[in-house]
This record gives C-alpha cells, structure tokens and sequence, in this order.
C-alpha cells in the first residue's frame, strides 16, 4: 500500500519536500483490530502542530518517517471486532495511507475511537466536515463560546474555510448580520452566494477601508480563524464586551511561540482591558459534543446549510494541497478534503 510520511520538519510553512509517499507492507488486523480501507481523508489545518521540530502544542508530536497524522472516513474489510463488522463505514484519526489496521474502541487519545458512519444521513466525506470536528468546532465558535444573539454582528476571519463558512452560516440562523474575511473576489462572491450579508478581500489594497465600510458600529463577536495582520486590523471595531472565539491561528502555525515585530501586544491588551473583550480559545469537540453534532445534522436535513467541499483527487496530491492552505495559494473553498479510493 502507500503512505504519506514525514521526511523532514518544516521550517515556516511546509513544502511538498517535507512529505513522502512511500510503499509499506499491508497491514493485518489483529485479535479485536479492523482493518479498514481509507475512502477520505481530511486535510485540516491542525495537522501542522503535529510536525513542528520542537513541539509546543498538540497531542501528537511526529519524527522524520512517521505517517501523517489525519482523520478519514474509512470502510472495514476486514474484522475482529464484533461492533464493526466488515462493510461498515468509520471515521477516525488512521491518516495519510490506504489502508490501517487499527482497535475500534480507541485506547489512545489520538486513533480512537472510531465513529459509525450513516450513508443515509449525508455523503459519507460530511463525517470529516460538517457532521464532523471542524462542524463542531464551528457549532462550538458561534453557540458556546460566541454566544451569538439576534440582531447583533459578528466578524469571521477564514470565512471561507470549512469552520468559517458554516460558523458564518450558523450565526446568520441564529439571527446575526455576520462579516466574512476571506482572500480574493471568487471566495468573498461565494460567501456572499452562502449567505453572508458582507464579504471583505483582506487581499485587496483597501481592505481596511472596506472592513470600516463592513463594520459602522463596530462587532459583537469576532470569531478568529486566523490571527496575525487580519486580527490586527479587525480589534478596533470591538465593541464594549466584545467576544472572541478564537478557532484557529494560521498565520502563527509555522512561527513557534515568538514572532517577528512589530509588537503588537501593548495595542492588542489596551483593547481587552478598555474594552471588556472577552477571549476564548476552546476545543469543537469538546465543547459542541454530540449535541452539536446532532444540531448540525438537523439544519443539514433541513437545508439550512450550505456546506462546501473542495475534493483533491489522490493520495500522492494531499502533501501539496495541504502545503498551499499556508502559503496563500489556496482558491478552494469549503472542508479541504483528498479522495483516496471509491467507495
């Protein structure tokens, strides 16, 4: 079989040079094993603070030769387990290869436990979107920690990522005028087309102009996906006890716990205190749980989401679609996901 591996650590953002697809025996189920063959498997931005040289955050700390930490949506072909029997379909963290033989039950906190699939309720690929971790994590931005009401306005940076693009979609259920940020015309149009009431081009020369023009009396709720020069540029507008959920920071992925300057901090803590902001980082899991989860499948059912997938085709393209999510030069739109085989 073949599988992504590790060849060396990323110095900033990752290249396609520090990935490697190689061959590897097949794998053989043991006594209370599954072994399942990969279908999908998720791109997500996280995986990166699994292969940082030091490691500083995260569950997983990968070595040069490892395989690839991920999620996949897999189906069992072969079993010793009598809850999963062959044919049936899980999603869990067994990574960037064909084929893994793993426990069901999970007795570590990074492959386990696997997650029934049901066909019936959505393409199977929604198990590692929005009936998955970045679905909760959206769910868990806007309800839990956002805290999102009717008739205020919330600010979305990522917006057009598989967390922004559905936390976006959930505040505008629960009645909010929401601001998306995104980079380039095609993804603020396809904001617009999924509902948002403003897209800003943080790509564009007067995209401080434009987040001015988005946000006359300032935000209720920033949900950051994003950090770095976007953050930056959107804190002025917090209103008085303004919430942050703060999601993710991609601009900070590949710089380790001290960046480059200027220093914004001074500027960045004067508005928390002048300004009650109330900062939450948080886990989607964790937080939504099942209920988030069971939430989410419900607006699906009842079409009141707009989930988009960007599908890579082939095992041997994820390393470079995943590389491009950090340098800018990703046009997708939606949950980044790689076919590896049919179903």
């Amino acid at each position: 079989m073949k599988q992504v591996v590790l060849q060396s650590f990323p110095q900033g953002n990752p290249a396609p040079e520090n990935f490697a697809l190689v061959d590897a025996p097949m794998p053989q189920a043991g006594p209370g094993e599954i072994l399942v063959k990969t279908l999908w498997l998720s791109l997500d931005p996280l995986i990166r603070f699994s292969i940082d040289e030091k490691r500083l955050t995260g569950v997983v700390h990968l070595q040069p030769g490892d395989v690839l930490y991920g999620g996949t949506v897999s189906e069992v072909i072969a079993s010793n387990h009598a809850d999963y029997p062959g044919g049936c379909l899980v999603e869990g963290r067994t990574g960037w290869r064909e084929y893994a033989a793993v426990d069901p039950v999970g007795g570590d906190r990074v492959r386990g436990p696997m997650r029934k699939v049901d066909p019936a309720l959505a393409p199977i690929s929604t198990a590692l979107g929005v009936l998955g971790m970045p679905g909760q994590t959206a769910h868990a931005a806007a309800v839990g920690m956002g805290r999102v009401q009717a008739g205020e306005t919330v600010v979305i940076s990522g917006a057009a990522g598989a967390v922004g693009s559905m936390a976006g979609q959930i505040s505008k259920i629960l009645g909010a005028r929401v601001v998306g940020i995104a980079g380039g015309a095609a993804k603020c149009a396809t904001l617009l087309d999924i509902g948002f009431d403003v897209a800003v081009d943080y790509k564009a020369p007067d995209f401080k102009a434009q987040l001015s023009a988005a946000l006359p009396e300032g935000f209720d709720v920033y949900i950051d996906n994003v950090s770095g020069d976007v953050t930056v540029a959107v804190l002025p507008f917090a209103k008085f006890r303004a919430r942050m959920p703060v999601a993710g920071f991609i601009a900070h992925y590949g710089v380790g716990m001290e960046g480059p300057g200027p220093d914004h901090m001074p500027g960045f803590m004067r508005i928390i205190n002048s300004r009650s902001l109330e900062i939450r980082g948080f886990s989607g899991p964790v937080v939504a749980g099942e209920a988030g989860l069971a939430e989410m499948a419900q607006w699906v059912r009842e079409g009141k989401l707009d989930y988009r997938e960007a599908v890579v085709e082939g095992l041997e393209n994820a390393a470079a679609a995943f590389c491009e999510t950090f340098t800018g030069g990703n046009s997708r739109v939606g949950k980044l996901l790689v076919r590896v085989a049919a179903a």
